[in-house]
């Protein structure tokens, strides 16, 4: 089982559990029965919280070169982190060093991947820093025989501190992809986004003794593969809000409601407009984490994660 929440302080590790921080020093840390994250974001919230995934009983936590690793019976939470200069040839590497990791161990199939990196409009090598890391992935992926559209969910969002943090949550068994009729399917994207297009599915789908679960990609204002509202966040959060309810409709209707949502912005002063609109969508509103960061286009101001789940 498989268990996820955000909380305002992390207990003491009973079971094997995988921390993602805001505002720590970036870095990693690995425990006999916890894998502690601070990727570098920094938090908008007065009491920040901690993002926890959990899982019954001990873990082995073990490092594998580069890769940080905390295996359970049922699950692997896998970390890799690394100066992200020269961000192409870096993300390539984490990639490779991950999946050959976590398959070394029989968790064949990641379910959720989160990419954290710094000036993500910035240029490198004639190219948009978020081109680079789409490149990286893809050569990895091209190496690894791994094909775009068996990623799973995923996010990538530019931060304030230096560094590349790539970290993951690997299964024996794979989740379901669940893509948006709203939406072109990231890895089919145009050229005129990138070199290489996205790959990661917009949801995963995954079944837990408590029910099915939906982990949703980092998602935007956009609908085909077009950015919708530029310069507009309230607008942006309801395309956003339509792109979420799409995605839970085409997951199935067992799939319960929201159980927490990290809500990513460029401008923290317009944290009050996304909270009316979300505040206005959902009748009981979930655990929202607020955090400061940048989309992958310039012209997006806000992206919203989580995951759908039964919640005690």
């Amino acid at each position: 089982m498989l268990d996820t929440d955000v909380a305002v302080a992390a207990e003491a590790a009973t079971d094997a559990c995988l921390h993602v921080h805001a505002d720590h020093p970036p870095g990693i840390q690995l425990a006999p029965n916890c894998l502690s994250i601070a990727p570098g974001l920094r938090s908008l919230s007065r009491d920040p919280l901690i993002e926890i995934w959990s899982l019954p009983g001990t873990g082995r936590a073990a490092r594998a070169g580069t890769v940080y690793l905390l295996e359970h019976e049922d699950a692997l939470f896998a970390a890799w982190h690394r100066p992200d200069d020269a961000l192409e040839a870096n993300t390539r590497d984490a990639y490779r060093d991950l999946f050959l990791a976590i398959q070394a161990r029989g968790f064949t199939y990641p379910i959720r991947i989160w990419n954290y990196f710094s000036r993500i409009h910035a240029e490198e090598c004639g190219l948009e820093r978020y081109q680079s890391f789409c490149i990286g992935r893809a050569r990895a992926l091209e190496e690894l025989g791994v094909a775009e559209d068996r990623m799973p969910a995923a996010t990538a969002i530019g931060t304030g501190a230096p560094g590349l943090f790539v970290y993951l949550i690997a299964a024996r068994e794979p989740g379901a992809a669940v893509e948006n009729p709203r939406q072109v399917s990231a890895y089919h994207y145009p050229e005129q986004y990138s070199p290489e297009s996205p790959a990661f599915a917009r949801a995963t789908r995954i079944e837990t003794a408590d029910g099915p679960q939906l982990l949703l990609s980092g998602t935007a204002s956009i609908t085909g593969h077009e950015s919708r509202h530029a310069g507009d966040c309230p607008a942006q959060a309801r395309e956003i809000l339509a792109n979420l309810d799409a995605l839970h409709a085409a997951a199935g209707a067992d799939i319960p409601p929201p159980a927490w949502l990290r809500v990513y912005l460029r401008r923290p002063e317009d944290r009050p407009d996304v909270a009316s609109v979300l505040a206005e969508h959902y009748p009981r509103l979930p655990p929202l984490q607020w955090v400061q960061g940048d989309v992958c286009r310039r012209e997006l101001l806000v992206e919203i994660e989580g995951v759908y789940a039964r919640t005690p």
